[in-house]
């Protein structure tokens, strides 16, 4: 089972520094580190990003691990995306925690000729953009701090999709802070 890691880094190692230390040591790899957007020095990754965070011998301690599975991200089968430029799902779900949110829907697919209905303006917005670097395509997705927001959100926005009904009430949690929770009792945080 995949887990998206809460961590922390080294005391006094600074983002910079990583990403010096990580450009070194991949030399072409990508990878994806997001900074919680409420809670200052805390960081999600998804396997792939702690895997090489390991391989590299970056100091870093995981304070807490969610399982990949409970945070839902639902594509509108209106839309089309690109395999090609479509970001790593997990990817996906570790930014979603990063903004302390509980899914996801992907809502706009960009080709540099239309205009999203709506952008992002902060980092603690819910709507944030991700693809894979060098897509052709970008994403513009929005996240859910809690079941009832994406509910009321699928109702207005995808009034006729049955999948996008259920997919929001499949979210196994009220909120976020219920992930963290359940998390600790499992022993993963």
């Amino acid at each position: 089972m995949s887990m998206i890691s809460r961590i922390t880094l080294r005391q006094g190692l600074g983002l910079g520094d990583l990403w010096r230390q990580l450009r070194q040591a991949l030399k072409g790899r990508y990878v994806e580190i997001w900074s919680d957007v409420f809670e200052e020095s805390i960081f999600w990754v998804a396997d792939e990003a702690r895997k090489a965070l390991e391989e590299v011998k970056v100091p870093f301690k995981i304070t807490g691990q969610i399982p990949a599975d409970r945070v839902r991200v639902y594509y509108a089968p209106h839309l089309q995306p690109d395999p090609e430029s479509l970001p790593n799902e997990d990817s996906v779900k570790a930014r979603v925690l990063a903004g302390h949110g509980v899914g996801a829907v992907l809502f706009f697919i960009g080709d540099g000729q239309t205009m999203p209905p709506e952008e992002p303006t902060d980092p603690k917005d819910a709507l944030f953009y991700l693809s894979k670097p060098g897509a052709k395509y970008y994403y513009l997705w929005r996240l859910f701090r809690s079941r009832e927001d994406a509910e009321g959100y699928v109702v207005q926005k995808f009034k006729d999709d049955e999948g996008a009904r259920s997919w929001a009430a499949s979210i196994p949690v009220l909120a976020y802070g219920e992930l963290l929770e359940n998390a600790e009792k499992e022993g993963q945080a």
